[in-house]
Parts: structure tokens; C-alpha cells; sequence
């Protein structure tokens, strides 16, 4: 699965904002827009979309 995938999967599931923000250090506000359309996901860092990646293979395989 490519890494956009991922994140927009993340994006997508049931995981709370501030879950995966307590997690992956990415403040609960970027993932609030990035789920709300506020913000793109073509314009989130590569260190974000690593971020947001890690804690998707971290979680999925529970």
C-alpha cells in the first residue's frame, strides 16, 4: 500500500485525532483539518505523511 494511501486510510478510520496526534506528535489540530478538508493532503510534509504512515502499519497490524 503506498504511503498516501495510508495516510488517507488513517484519515478515514475510527482512530480519534487525538489519539493519533498523542502518538505521532502531529499537533490535533493538523489532523482536524486534514479530516475536515480544511487542509490538503497534497501539502502535508513528507515528515508528516511519515508520521501519519508509521502509526497506520503500527495500528493496523492490532
Amino acid at each position: 500500500m503506498k504511503l498516501r494511501d495510508k495516510v488517507q486510510a488513517l484519515l478515514d478510520s475510527d482512530a480519534t485525532s487525538y489519539a493519533i496526534a498523542k502518538e505521532t506528535g502531529i499537533s490535533n489540530s493538523t489532523i482536524v483539518e486534514l479530516r475536515h478538508g480544511k487542509r490538503k493532503l497534497s501539502n502535508i510534509t513528507l515528515k508528516i505523511a511519515e508520521r501519519l504512515g508509521e502509526y497506520y502499519d503500527t495500528h493496523q497490524a492490532k
